[in-house]
């Protein structure tokens, strides 16, 4: 039997964001979203916010996080950020064609006494340059506040390219 549960799937295309709502629970203590996209993205990197059990989204400068990209074409960026108000670089960077796929970890979003932790990768082809792109990169969210879902959104432009964003509880057998 699978550790994983399939617990939402949503599709969609041509927004400027998507919430998933409802998803994080007292069931599961580790999550795991999958994010797909087909087409080509002409705006900026796709970016993520928390949203609490009251429905709203987080949009508080209380995000820290910290990154490194590879691309195959020049060398590698590290950088770390603090106090922003959105979870940055979970998808798709501007230029991109043929797709992207990123897979993010979600640790304790449920519990209202502790930090919501996230751990992010990425790849994607980018037609701008002809380069392969690789993300790694960690996230907290430094507020102790039940979260039960998030939502994705590309602040500069609408997403014109589909994608599929895939929620699954994940189980740890004793």
């Amino acid at each position: 039997m699978s550790n994983l549960r399939l617990i939402n799937e949503t599709t969609a295309s041509s927004v400027t964001s998507m919430s998933v709502t409802d998803v994080f629970s007292s069931d599961f203590d580790i999550y795991k979203i999958t994010f797909d996209t087909t087409g080509t993205n002409t705006g900026s990197d796709i970016e993520m916010r928390l949203i609490n059990s009251s429905g709203s989204v987080v949009v508080a400068s209380e995000y820290d996080s910290a990154f490194l990209q590879l691309k195959s074409n020049t060398s590698y960026v590290t950088a770390n950020r603090t106090n922003i108000d959105t979870i940055e670089n979970i998808g798709v960077s501007s230029g991109v064609s043929s797709g992207a796929g990123t897979v993010i970890y979600v640790f304790n979003p449920f519990s209202s006494s502790s930090y919501t932790f996230l751990l992010i990768q990425n790849a994607s082809w980018r037609s701008a340059d002809s380069s392969l792109r690789g993300h790694k990169g960690i996230s907290v969210l430094t507020q102790t506040s039940s979260i039960t879902g998030f939502q994705v959104l590309c602040e500069n432009t609408s997403l014109t390219l589909g994608y599929t964003t895939r929620t699954y509880g994940l189980r740890v057998d004793s």
